[in-house]
């Protein structure tokens, strides 16, 4: 046995080479000696922990100035890698950069490479105390200086309610008693930031007056006997498992990767935990179910946040009842709140009486612009004096120029002179191959719990032009004109704040629904329907309606405000649209991208989620409407960025 392990011993064995250097250990009075031996009297605390974390964080730096030191000619003390960080700690300092000196270094009647030398030796000098050195006197190399660990000044984080007081009516900003036992308290993990915490008490509050408990995300109390909560709007951190808590920047980057990545909460799950937890050393694993209730507790605040709305609902719900309960609290029947109101250059434009007309163009009121301009309009197909009748008996009116009749060409003049609007509508669909007697024996009972084609046909979007979605809508079984009526009377309920156009590609089939079912007269005064561009061309040889009243963009100037004039490069006039009639084709591409999660979750998740999207998508669409403005405004030319092929990726230096 002794011989066995004699010969163990000979064998080479291999260390793990350290990746970092323990925080010097040195006093702290020894510390402050050196600080005010070598700078001011006047230097504050927060001066002087930048000097030492700058030092500390950047041992790259020190490695190679070490080295220069050593193989230099000419013994120099401040290298050009000390000089640079001077200059760097110069610029961060600015105006309290002078509090580094001593009155003997006379630093004012330098010159700033005098006053850099006098610095970089101060910083030098610093360095050898703390023992971050790369060669002694004799320009030996000492060692390698790794990276600083900063484990042993990690500071203790404690969650603890964000108020001072109780916040009821009756008390007054009572104080609170921290109402746990030791033993009582828990001790969590936090994940802050890239960080993973362990073990880090929670604490609770309770006024010793109304009995209200508080913790860091909410405050709990009784209210008719019911146990009630009110969620804290501005809170640091979020409870999102039993023993699981993240902060604010955690839960906002979940909300943004989905948002921004598509991405499911699976997938970020994944993506925390290899790239955060794991490499942390912790025991604990983030779940799948912890990511999802971050997004919705992030998100709910942000949902009241916008509206200012009181965030109370019965306390302990379970996470599907919370989301449900959110979502009719919050959610506002689909109408996305941040849109109200908005206007911009793209989505309102002032109105105009008289077209924006080209000489020799055709006067065919059927021509489309864009379309048209260079060959003959493709004759309609019926007898136009039968289709006008047929059209008239259809539309419920005694004759094609009955009072109640729409103006042609999707509103030859819109009597005021207020702003014109537009609005897009269109769905995304879910199932397009699904017959409706199909669809009605299957929704019932098989898709009872998940959002699914055969469930819901299509969610319907209302986008201003320029991409903010104004409201949104799941129709089930079928897309129809019935539904999309009754969807816009919802939205627009105060005939005032009604768009001067509807752009929708089955507008005919809506406007004729409109007209049958009486209610043109409250639209009339207010708005004009007409169908995209494909659907016309396609539609205006077989159906008079569509050809004579929902033109898009009537090349013969007969709606004024949907065609104007602009020039190409080379000066020439073209006839443009006057609005963007794609927006919500835009739109559902990039829903499309969600489809894949979003059909697999419950009604409940999906309503929320679907809302949570849109109201994000509108907040960055309005952002960059803003951006725009201010650019114009300051006379800043938009630059449009051109996508480099892969042989321009090369950095060059």
């Amino acid at each position: 046995m002794l011989l066995l392990s004699f010969l163990l011993g000979l064998l080479p064995c291999a260390a793990a080479a350290p990746l970092e250097d323990p925080f010097p250990d040195i006093r702290f009075v020894d510390f402050a000696k050196v600080v005010n031996l070598t700078f001011g009297e006047n230097i504050t605390l927060a001066t002087v922990l930048m000097l030492l974390f700058s030092i500390t964080s950047n041992t790259n730096i020190l490695n190679l100035h070490g080295q220069q030191r050593a193989v230099g000619s000419n013994n120099q003390v401040v290298t050009s890698w000390m000089a640079a960080f001077v200059h760097a700690i110069k610029d961060k300092l600015q105006t309290i950069f002078d509090t580094l000196f001593l009155p003997g270094d006379n630093h004012k009647s330098c010159t700033v490479k005098s006053q850099t030398t006098i610095l970089g030796k101060k910083l030098d000098s610093l360095c050898q105390f703390l023992d971050l050195y790369t060669h002694n006197d004799k320009h030996q190399l000492h060692c390698k200086i790794l990276p600083i660990s900063t484990s042993s000044i990690q500071p203790i984080i404690i969650i603890t309610p964000p108020v001072m007081g109780c916040s009821s009516a009756g008390c007054h900003g009572h104080g609170l008693t921290q109402y746990l036992r030791n033993c009582d308290i828990s001790k969590v993990t936090l994940l802050c930031g890239s960080e993973c915490f362990e073990k880090v008490p929670v604490l609770a509050g309770r006024c010793p007056k109304c009995s209200t408990m508080f913790w860091a995300d909410h405050e709990s109390f009784t209210d008719n006997n019911q146990q009630l909560a009110l969620y804290l709007p501005n809170t640091k951190y979020l409870k999102v498992g039993t023993q699981v808590w993240v902060d604010h920047i955690v839960s906002k980057v979940i909300v943004n990767a989905n948002y921004s990545f598509h991405a499911s909460t699976a997938a970020i799950t994944e993506f925390w935990n290899y790239l955060f937890v794991q490499p942390s050393g912790a025991s604990f694993t983030l779940t799948r179910r912890q990511v999802w209730k971050a997004f919705v507790l992030e998100s709910i605040r942000l949902l009241a946040g916008f509206s200012n709305s009181t965030m109370i609902f019965m306390d302990n719900l379970k996470i599907s009842e919370l989301v449900t309960a959110a979502y009719l609290d919050l959610g506002d029947g689909g109408i996305i709140h941040s849109a109200v109101g908005h206007s911009c250059d793209e989505c309102c434009h002032a109105f105009k009486d008289v077209a924006d007309v080209i000489p020799n163009q055709d006067d065919d009121p059927a021509a489309l612009a864009g379309h048209d301009e260079n060959h003959d309009v493709p004759e309609y197909a019926e007898p136009a004096v039968a289709a006008a009748v047929a059209d008239a008996e259809a539309m419920d009116v005694d004759n094609v120029l009955a009072d109640d009749a729409p103006e042609l060409a999707g509103g030859v003049a819109l009597h005021t002179n207020a702003d014109v609007r537009m609005i897009v509508i269109d769905g995304i669909l879910e199932h397009d191959n699904l017959e409706e007697q199909e669809v009605e024996e299957v929704s019932g009972t098989k898709y009872n719990n998940y959002f699914s084609a055969p469930r819901f046909y299509c969610v319907e979007t209302i986008c201003a032009p320029c991409g903010v979605v104004i409201a949104w809508r799941k129709f089930a079984k079928a897309e129809g004109v019935a539904k999309i009526l009754h969807f816009l009377e919802d939205v627009y309920e105060d005939p005032d704040s009604r768009p001067s156009y509807i752009a929708i590609d089955k507008g005919c089939a809506l406007l004729k629904h409109i007209v049958k079912q009486h209610h043109w007269p409250a639209w009339e005064p207010t708005t004009r329907i007409i169908v995209d561009s494909y659907h016309y061309i396609n539609h205006r040889v077989t159906d008079y309606l569509c050809q004579t009243w929902c033109n898009p963009a009537p090349l013969n100037g007969a709606a004024s405000n949907l065609v104007v004039v602009d020039e190409d490069k080379e000066g020439r006039p073209y006839y443009k649209r006057a609005f963007n009639t794609q927006a919500c084709e835009q739109l559902n591409a990039w829903l499309g991208g969600f489809q894949t999660v979003l059909n697999w979750m419950t009604v409940s998740n999906f309503d929320f989620t679907m809302h949570v999207l849109l109201f994000l998508h509108t907040q960055h669409v309005i952002a960059r409407q803003e951006e725009k403005r201010g650019k114009k405004t300051a006379g800043i030319e938009e630059v449009v960025e051109v996508e480099e092929s892969d042989d321009d990726d090369i950095i060059e230096y």
